[in-house]
């Protein structure tokens, strides 16, 4: 069973020693280009291992907050100068299928 500085560790995203966990590591509002995720060597599908047997994608709670944070959690500034958030796509976005009429 994990010590309490182990949990603390763990919700932290860091080592024993401090130093932060690297695929931790979200770049929350920091600007993002297309292609930043995924062309990235460092990110690639993850995968999980229980019991010595490898299974496609993650049970755990941890590497799932962090692949969707690279998602959600960015800034971009658009060709029209303005910096927006994945936020202001998705309102932009439904706004934009409503007088489309996708919604009837």
């Amino acid at each position: 069973m994990a010590d309490a500085q182990q949990v603390q560790n763990d919700i932290a995203g860091t080592n024993v020693n401090g130093d932060p966990e690297w695929w931790r590591l979200v770049l929350a509002r920091h600007d993002r280009n297309i292609g930043d995720i995924v062309n990235d060597p460092n990110r690639g599908p993850w995968n999980s291992t229980h019991n010595g047997k490898q299974y496609p994608g993650t049970y755990d709670a941890f590497d799932q907050i962090v692949t969707t944070a690279e998602q959600i959690a960015w800034t971009h500034v658009f060709s029209d100068g303005v910096k927006r958030d994945a936020g202001d796509v998705l309102i932009a976005l439904g706004e934009w299928l409503v007088k489309q009429g996708a919604f009837k």
